[in-house]
């Protein structure tokens, strides 16, 4: 299953956003997400949390928008 992977490099660059712009935790990820992107969405719901685990992002929702291209990248995010 790649996508704890992918879940392991978004939270990667969720902690740096967080070092560099000084928020604490994160509510929501918004992930842009590809009909050719060769990630499923239930494995991202399903592997976002273990890789979330004890970091800022722990709890956060997960909120997708669908595209038809090969997308795969958070869009926004809601912080504290």
């Amino acid at each position: 299953m790649h996508e704890m992977s992918l879940c392991e490099g978004m939270l990667r660059i969720i902690e740096k956003k967080a070092q560099k712009d000084g928020f604490r935790r994160v509510l929501t990820v918004r992930v842009e997400l590809g009909d050719y992107s060769g990630a499923s969405e239930e494995s991202l719901r399903f592997c976002f949390p273990v890789a979330a685990k004890g970091g800022i992002a722990e709890g956060a929702e997960m909120e997708f928008v669908y595209t038809h291209d090969r997308a795969l990248r958070i869009i926004d995010l809601d912080v504290v």
